[in-house]
């Protein structure tokens, strides 16, 4: 489980990730958050969000293999689904070991489609897994063992039109071989593409530099991919005479995770800044659909102790963010000055 975090939350060993020449300056932030809130889980989180179509959530995977989901009546997370036919409530409930993943779960990435209203899970045991509104048991669509086809599914999320993207960060290294992932600069991850209809997969990007978020713009044009060992966001284009083609959309002076775009078509981006002390400076970004930096949020005084945020999701005014092996979700609320 700890190689798994190492790799998730950016490393312990910021040395050993590629250093780039930033050539950007986070401006001063438009955007400021108040009223602070834990929104208490029963388990740690994987650090992955969704929202479903009446804004009603937040959804987040668990260690223990269960996708929960808040219920604000009642202010709490139930259990709403689970990735894996095998899992136990004796066997798995509670646990962080990754080494339970293949009986229990680990559900890293969640996207919902609005059109189906299904909610679609990545599972570093699993695979690519959707599940319908009243949750129970996710079937399985594109299923991996011991590896195969995926060794390290992270990202996912699923366009207007119904297509679903998700990123595999490694074709080389598993959750339990992160530190060698690290140590040799592996530069395998994948961008992915999943077709409801036609049930097909079909790579889009490879040779990625540990692939862990993916996100798609409104009109389903163009997809952000984070490359946290690039400290980089690439855009791939779906439409238009670019079609198929990437390119840099942005770098960081820190380790980008997972990218969800907001109800108004921007993006918000979980980023760790290294610091002098050997510890991280979580962030939440926010950036226009052009790679404008419309905003940035320092999440340290909540995140602090080297707590690092993989996801950062703004829905109905609030935001909303998780990291893994952390037993809360957090709740802000957001404040444009």
């Amino acid at each position: 489980m700890a190689l798994l975090i190492v790799f998730l939350l950016f490393s312990a060993f910021p040395s050993l990730i590629f250093s780039i020449d930033i050539p950007i300056i986070l401006p001063t932030k438009n955007v400021t958050v108040t009223g602070f809130t834990k929104l208490q889980l029963p388990v740690a989180s994987t650090g992955s969000l969704a929202f479903d179509l009446l804004n009603e959530g937040p959804y987040t995977g668990t260690t223990d293999g269960r996708i929960l989901k808040y219920i604000s009546l009642i202010k709490s997370f139930q259990n709403f689904a689970y990735t894996s036919v095998n899992r136990t409530n004796a066997f798995c409930d509670g646990t962080t070991d990754i080494d339970k993943s293949p009986i229990c779960g680990f559900p890293t990435g969640l996207g919902y489609n609005y059109i189906s209203q299904k909610l679609y899970a990545c599972d570093v045991a699993i695979g690519l897994t959707d599940v319908g509104p009243f949750g129970g048991l996710a079937t399985t669509l594109v299923p991996t063992k011991n590896g195969v086809p995926y060794k390290l599914l992270l990202g996912l999320d699923v366009s207007t039109d119904g297509t679903v993207y998700f990123t595999d960060a490694s074709t080389r290294y598993g959750p339990k071989e992160v530190n060698q992932s690290i140590l040799t600069g592996d530069a395998t991850g994948r961008l992915l593409k999943y077709d409801p209809i036609t049930k097909n997969v079909t790579i889009l990007l490879s040779k990625l530099a540990g692939a862990v978020g993916v996100a798609s713009n409104f009109d389903a044009s163009f997809l952000l991919v984070s490359e946290f060992t690039g400290r980089r966001i690439q855009k791939y284009w779906l439409k238009g005479e670019k079609a198929g083609t990437s390119e840099i959309f942005l770098t960081f002076p820190g380790n980008p995770n997972k990218i969800k775009r907001n109800q108004d078509g921007d993006f918000w981006i979980a980023l760790n800044i290294p610091t002098n002390n050997s510890g991280v400076a979580p962030q939440g970004v926010k950036v226009s659909p052009c790679g404008q930096i419309l905003a940035t949020v320092d999440l340290s005084k909540e995140y602090n102790d080297n707590r690092r945020i993989t996801v950062v999701q703004e829905q109905t005014g609030k935001l909303y963010v998780a990291g893994l092996n952390i037993t809360f979700v957090g709740q802000y609320n957001i404040v444009k000055v």
